[in-house]
C-alpha cells in the first residue's frame, strides 16, 4: 500500500507492528532541559519580594526530599509529611496574622455542577437504589416460594406418614382383637381402641375409671387404697375392737361354716338339665 506522503511515528508507537506500515519514518522525542529558558519564564511570574504573607500565603517544605520515584510506598509517605507539614504551618501563620483558618458553619459556595445536572444525578440514583430494591425483593420472594415449596413437601410427606402409622396401628388392633366385634360387651372398648389408633396423641384415661367411662365414687376409692391418713399400726388392736365381737362388713369376719347365695350353672349344665 503506498502512501504519497511520508508518515512520522514516535519510537514509543512502534511496539504495534501491525499498525506500522512499510514507510512509515520512526521518529524519536527530544527532550530539551532549557534552564536558562524556565528561569527566564519564573523571573516573569514571579511575585516582588517583600510582600507580606498575607499577600502570598506561600508555605514551602523546609527539607530536601530524596526518595526514588519508583518506591510507591516512600513516596506517597514523602508527600504526606510535605503535606502535613504545610497544613500545620498555614495554620499557625493564620492564627498569627488573625486570619480565618477553618470555613464557617453558614458558608455558602458556589457549586460547579448546575442545579439540573445533579437533579439528573440524583435521579438516576434514586432509579439505582430502587431497582436495587426491587431485585433484593424479588429475590426474598423466590426463596420464600422456594421455601414454601419445601414446607409443602414435608407436610404432604409428614400427613403419608401418619397416615400409615394409622393404618399399621389399625392393622395391629384388628389382628390383636379378632373377634371383638361379634362380642357385645366388649364394643365399647373396641370404639375405644379403635379412635386411640386413629388419632394422632391417644386420648390417656383417668386413673380410677371403672369400665364404661365411670369413675368409682371417693368413699370406696379410700376403703380400697386409704384415705392417705397416717396408716402406721392402723390395724392393731385397741381396748375397743378386743372387746367388739361385731362381723366385719363385706363379708369379713363370715364364719367358715357360712354359706353364700347358691351360684347359677353354667351354661353347658343347663342344657344338660333341658335334655333331660
Amino acid at each position: 500500500m503506498s502512501h504519497s506522503k511520508e508518515e512520522i511515528l514516535a519510537v514509543d508507537e512502534l511496539s504495534d507492528a501491525e499498525s506500522v506500515y512499510e514507510d512509515a519514518v520512526p521518529q524519536q522525542k527530544v527532550e530539551i532541559d532549557n534552564k536558562i529558558a524556565l528561569e527566564r519564564i519564573r523571573d516573569t511570574i514571579k511575585l516582588p519580594s517583600g510582600l507580606p504573607w498575607t499577600e502570598t500565603l506561600v508555605v514551602s517544605y523546609s527539607e530536601t526530599i530524596n526518595v526514588d520515584v519508583d518506591d510507591d510506598l516512600n513516596r506517597e509517605l514523602a508527600f504526606y509529611k510535605q503535606a502535613l507539614h504545610g497544613a500545620q504551618l498555614a495554620k499557625s501563620l493564620a492564627a498569627k496574622h488573625s486570619l480565618a483558618f477553618t470555613r464557617p458553619p453558614d458558608y455558602f459556595a458556589e457549586m460547579v455542577k448546575s442545579d439540573a445536572h445533579m437533579e439528573r444525578i440524583r435521579q438516576r440514583l434514586l432509579d439505582e437504589s430502587a431497582s436495587i430494591k426491587r431485585s433484593e425483593e424479588k429475590r426474598k420472594e423466590r426463596e420464600g416460594k422456594k421455601y414454601g415449596k419445601q414446607v409443602q413437601m414435608e407436610k404432604l410427606q409428614e400427613r403419608e406418614r401418619s397416615k400409615k402409622d394409622m393404618e399399621e396401628r389399625l392393622k395391629g388392633l384388628k389382628r390383636k382383637r379378632k373377634g371383638a366385634l361379634d362380642n357385645s360387651q366388649d364394643d365399647d372398648g373396641f370404639d375405644v381402641a379403635v379412635e386411640d389408633a386413629i388419632a394422632d396423641r391417644p386420648a390417656k384415661h383417668a386413673k380410677g375409671s371403672g369400665s364404661g367411662g365411670k369413675k368409682i365414687p371417693r368413699q370406696v376409692r379410700d376403703q380400697k387404697f386409704g384415705f392417705g391418713g397416717p396408716r402406721k399400726r392402723s390395724k392393731q388392736n385397741n381396748k375397743s375392737s378386743t372387746d367388739s365381737f361385731d362381723v366385719g362388713s363385706a363379708g369379713r369376719g363370715k364364719a367358715k361354716g357360712a354359706k353364700g347365695a347358691a351360684k347359677r350353672p353354667g351354661k353347658s349344665r343347663r342344657m344338660a338339665a333341658r335334655s333331660r
